[in-house]
This record gives structure tokens, sequence and C-alpha cells, in this order.
């Protein structure tokens, strides 16, 4: 058996294709320059919120250095119930 003209059939069938779809994709193409994108206002407020907070600071100094002066002072106490709550809450 001789087969001749392997690459021309193949070449048939990618025109085929190729042809076939043509019009499908300039179609797409078209629908995609229309389509537009325009957020709700929950999103934009969201997204208002997000960046205010990402541009606080990750550690309150203020605060930080007031617990430290109440430890090192010895005036610093947590009630036993409230470390107890909040390892139940972790743990569960």
């Amino acid at each position: 058996m001789i087969v001749n003209n392997v690459n021309s059939s193949s070449n048939y069938f990618s025109n085929v294709a190729a042809t076939r779809y043509s019009g499908s994709v300039g179609y797409v193409r078209g629908v995609q320059k229309s389509d537009a994108f325009t957020p709700s206002r929950e999103a934009q407020s969201f997204s208002e919120m997000l960046n205010k907070l990402k541009s606080l600071p990750d550690v309150r100094e203020d605060k930080v250095s007031q617990i430290q002066e109440q430890i090192s002072s010895g005036q610093y106490f947590v009630p036993a119930q409230d470390i107890a709550a909040a390892l139940l809450t972790n743990r569960f």
C-alpha cells in the first residue's frame, strides 16, 4: 500500500475548520469589545473600606506602649474568667 499526499489532506481539514469558525470568531470578538463592567455601590463602598483598612498600621503602637507600661508597673490585670473564655473560644 502506498500513501501519497498525506500533508495535503491535513491542510484540507484545517482550512475547512478555519473557514467554518471564522464567522463565529468575528462575532465573539465583536461581543467582547462591547462588554463593560460597572461595580455596584456596595462593591465600591467595600473597596473604599478595604483601602482604608490597608492604610492603617498593623500594630497600634499607642495601645502596645500603654499595656507595656501597665504590665511593668504591675497594674495590668485580666480576670481569670476572661482568660478561660478566650481559651474555650479558641479551642472550640
